[in-house]
């Protein structure tokens, strides 16, 4: 190979390192042409999904039919000869079958709880916010709080259960903030346009995995009233 195809070569190597290092975890630094979500926006609860039906589907139900020697197989599944809680004929206690996920899933109080809390969360602080939009931030100003992100950057950051992998960009007309933990409730938020481009939509989707998934959709409407502000914090 010439030297002049071997410099060539390199060349489209190093242009292809860098697109690839543009988006990571498939999110874009930038969005598309003429998109920008950046303002102050009040939320619609008319338009906007309830959360209680979402909180009442996650409370799990309490289990009525548990003797006494099996309330310590409760945290691990359902007794012997019982599944997802119907009454059968094997005894329970430690010498039970192994956890069952789908049992896990709808029954275990901790799983349940941390979704809640998760939820909950948001909710407390989703009222208002002002959207700050630029080639190397993203912010969410809350009154209470500020969310700083870099589009197309991926990173570590501090949960309530431990750390997580935060990756966030644009897809298209989107801004994307995935957050993956060890351990605990991993959390996918997605914010938009309306089509005729006056209001903020947000999708929000906690859980997945042996925790149970909680999803709600929001809609805020532009104001030109500045967000009311308590004692600062920093996400």
């Amino acid at each position: 190979m010439s030297m002049v195809c071997t410099r060539a070569v390199l060349a489209l190597m190093a242009f292809l390192g860098l697109v690839g290092c543009s988006a990571v975890g498939g999110f874009n630094p930038d969005p598309a042409p003429g998109v920008t979500l950046a303002g102050s926006w009040i939320l619609d609860r008319a338009a906007s999904e309830d959360p209680q039906p979402v909180l009442a589907k996650l409370r799990p139900k309490p289990r009525r039919d548990l003797g006494p020697d099996e309330l310590d197989s409760q945290s691990n599944g359902p007794p012997e000869g019982q599944q997802g809680g119907s009454r059968g004929g094997g005894r329970g206690g430690r010498g039970g079958p192994p956890p069952n996920p789908a049992y896990r899933n709808n029954n275990d109080a901790f799983t349940h709880g941390q979704v809640i809390k998760a939820l909950n969360a948001d909710l407390a602080r989703a009222e208002s916010l002002t959207i700050s939009q630029g080639p190397q931030l993203f912010s969410m100003d809350y009154g209470a709080g500020v969310r700083s992100f870099t589009p197309g950057l991926k990173s570590v950051v501090g949960a309530d259960w431990g750390v997580a992998d935060q990756s966030s960009g644009w897809k298209g007309k989107q801004y994307i903030i995935e957050i993956k933990p060890q351990t605990g409730v991993a959390s996918v938020e997605k914010y938009s346009l309306s089509s005729d481009g006056k209001r903020l939509l947000e999708e929000l989707r906690l859980g997945g995995g042996e925790f149970p998934v909680a999803e709600l959709k929001r809609v805020y409407d532009r104001t030109d009233k500045p967000i009311p502000r308590s004692a600062p914090s920093n996400d």
